[in-house]
């Protein structure tokens, strides 16, 4: 058998990608928990954690890491079921910045006030999210991959549309001018981009498909609503979904009417046997109420 409290640790120290916030987080030293994982290492027999700047796991760690949030799903479904509602429910996902910003909590918010539920949310890329399922680091994931992973459902929920926007003065000082194929390449090595982050790469894609050059200049700003902002406040044009920039429609310019949007898909993958909470979690996203949301 093994000492959960020394599962415990290394979950932690994978989730926060550092020892002492881990030490911080349960309330014990540093050295104590750098003991434990020596503990668990020499118990199987294995380097668990690759200590240096970037702290991973090993693949046994990141397997012993699933096994112990798959044993704490557990348990709490079953507190779940014995009716003990005054044990919180943790749930652990993985979802893009934008869907967190427009219809997730407006999604979920019936869902939270009927279960006892604490969300660990971790933000990431719509194109890079499903990596953390992978590592057994969380127990469902909102992304744009349709990869299917062993024990896990992919559903599909629907397709965000996004378009480039910019503010009504943005546009008189770099897009006035005709928009030939020429003109608008070198617009857009002058005009001052805003994008998510080095994960985010809608616009240089969009601009590959349209022949357009996929260099430019960019702020970064890893917010979705600092990043609707600074489109807003004429700083920068950018891409935002289409049921964001609706309530701004007097303040925000279409860059490129003429022209196609980007379209996301949206897919939900979570544990297939992870228990009653995160599957009705889950009926919630995949019912018409969620879909009408995201359109």
């Amino acid at each position: 058998m093994f000492d959960y409290k020394l599962l415990e640790s290394l979950e932690r120290i994978a989730a926060l990608k550092s020892f002492e916030a881990a030490a911080q987080e349960l309330n014990i030293t540093q050295s104590a928990i750098s003991q434990r994982i020596t503990n668990l290492e020499q118990r199987v027999g294995s380097i668990l954690v690759q200590r240096g700047k970037n702290l991973a796991l090993t693949p046994t760690g990141q397997n012993l890491v699933n096994h112990a949030m798959k044993v704490k799903q557990l348990e709490f479904e079953l507190h779940h079921l014995l009716g003990e509602d005054g044990v919180s429910h943790p749930l652990k996902i993985v979802i893009n910045a934008d869907s967190l910003a427009t219809w997730w909590f407006k999604a979920t918010k019936s869902f939270h006030q009927q279960h006892n539920v604490m969300f660990d949310i971790l933000i990431e890329d719509q194109s890079e999210g499903l990596k953390h399922l992978e590592e057994g680091l969380a127990m469902g994931c909102l992304c744009s991959s349709n990869k299917t992973l062993a024990g896990i459902r992919c559903e599909y929920l629907g397709t965000m549309e996004y378009r480039f926007y910019c503010s009504p003065d943005f546009k008189k000082k770099y897009f006035q001018t005709s928009q030939s194929e020429q003109n608008l390449a070198d617009i857009l090595q002058i005009a001052p981009a805003v994008i998510f982050g080095a994960d985010d790469k809608l616009q240089k894609q969009q601009f590959q498909k349209w022949g357009l050059p996929t260099q430019f200049p960019y702020h970064i700003c890893p917010s979705s609503e600092g990043l609707a902002d600074m489109i807003l406040s004429g700083q920068a044009y950018g891409i935002l979904p289409m049921i964001q920039a609706q309530p701004f429609a007097n303040k925000l310019v279409d860059i490129f009417p003429d022209r196609e949007g980007i379209h996301v898909p949206l897919y939900w993958h979570y544990w297939h046997q992870s228990g009653s909470v995160l599957n009705k979690l889950s009926d919630v996203l995949m019912s018409n109420n969620t879909k009408a949301l995201i359109f």
